[in-house]
């Protein structure tokens, strides 16, 4: 039971990293639309440097936590570095290409 629960929250952090990281430029947007005294610069260096530390941070996680199963670890590290380099570099550079 425990190692479902592990493995369904590292696949909706998984998946809520890949929206964060896609549509970061929307959500820095709406994010200004509803506090203006939030720079748009700011905003999407959080948006953007939260997506790629859920990436990093979740089969870090997977490891220290979940000492049983050797298949799971190895899809969650999968799963991250598939969904997480892509994505990542993505926001990356629609970070660099909004700070100049």
């Amino acid at each position: 039971m425990k190692s479902i629960v592990g493995s369904a929250c590292a696949i909706l952090g998984l998946i809520g990293a890949t929206l964060l990281g896609i549509y970061a430029q929307d959500l820095a947007y709406y994010v200004h639309e509803q506090f203006p005294a939030i720079d748009l610069g700011a905003a999407i260096t959080v948006i953007t440097f939260c997506s790629i530390g859920l990436f990093i941070s979740i089969p870090l996680l997977f490891f220290i936590f979940n000492r049983e199963a050797e298949t799971s670890k190895t899809i969650a590290v999968l799963g991250s570095v598939v969904l997480g380099i892509p994505v990542s570099m993505w926001s990356f550079f629609v970070w660099a290409m909004w700070m100049g």
